[in-house]
């Protein structure tokens, strides 16, 4: 996948397409990830556009007064924003074949749910990573995150199936993916101390496993280095260094 930098203050709104569908994203972000990983497993054709969130262009900001991504333009004027939201109506909108809810009212209530009340783990998570660098860190947080991670744990245990939607990942799945994605960091950024106890989730460390080789999940993974290398740049003290990858790749490009 080509890697595109991040539009900033001054650069000009992209022209799109009356019938195009183009998402805003920032390439660390794990709330824009959700959108990503959806329009790619449901099969819908859309453009991506990275946003430097530090420094957002100002018809960025006007189109969505939040400035927050995932945010999702039609080329009609039409704007949509939050990850959840963007999330499911990706999933009304692409390939009726591979449906992410279930059919079932209650189950679908029931999916929301476990999406919805992740955000206590994204909470704690987010405790820790965003005070990393300093040198008396609160671990607390660590144990609350463990704590709220047991109910999916549990959950995903009475499911006969190896994701929490079936035989091929969900709404759920991919609404919480993207933090699972970026637990590894803990142990890297703190210590060992804050490895993932994958004696304690079983079902998840399977789990963990099966969503690496699902398509969706391989188009837009970032391995643990990568995610590093933006924490690391983020509390550098100086400017947030979005495009990193983009100029890793030019210089691969010139190698060949």
């Amino acid at each position: 996948m080509k890697e595109t930098p991040h539009l900033a203050q001054g650069t000009p709104h992209p022209p799109l397409e009356k019938d195009a569908l183009r998402i805003y994203n920032m390439r660390f972000c794990p709330y824009a990830e959700r959108s990503l990983l959806v329009g790619s497993a449901k099969g819908i054709k859309f453009e991506v556009v990275n946003v430097n969130l530090v420094d957002k262009p100002d018809w960025f900001v006007a189109m969505n007064p939040p400035g927050l991504v995932p945010t999702l333009e039609w080329g009609d004027g039409r704007v949509l924003g939050e990850s959840l939201i963007v999330s499911e109506y990706l999933d009304e909108i692409g390939d009726a074949s591979r449906p992410l809810q279930s059919s079932d009212p209650f189950q679908k209530a029931k999916d929301k749910l476990l999406a919805d009340k992740f955000s206590q783990v994204i909470s704690a998570l987010f405790k820790i990573m965003l005070n990393y660098h300093k040198p008396e860190l609160d671990l607390s947080p660590f144990d609350d995150m463990l704590r709220y991670l047991d109910r999916y744990e549990k959950e995903l245990k009475s499911r006969p199936s190896q994701f929490f939607n079936g035989d091929k990942p969900g709404y759920v799945d991919y609404m919480i993916w993207p933090w699972f994605e970026r637990f590894e960091l803990l142990g890297v950024l703190v210590g060992d101390k804050l490895k993932f106890p994958k004696t304690r989730y079983p079902r998840l460390t399977e789990w963990t496993s099966a969503m690496l080789e699902d398509d969706a999940v391989k188009t837009w993974y970032l391995p643990v280095e990568v995610h590093e290398q933006y924490m690391r740049s983020r509390f550098s003290g100086g400017a947030t260094d979005y495009d990193f990858l983009v100029r890793q790749q030019e210089v691969k490009t010139s190698n060949l």
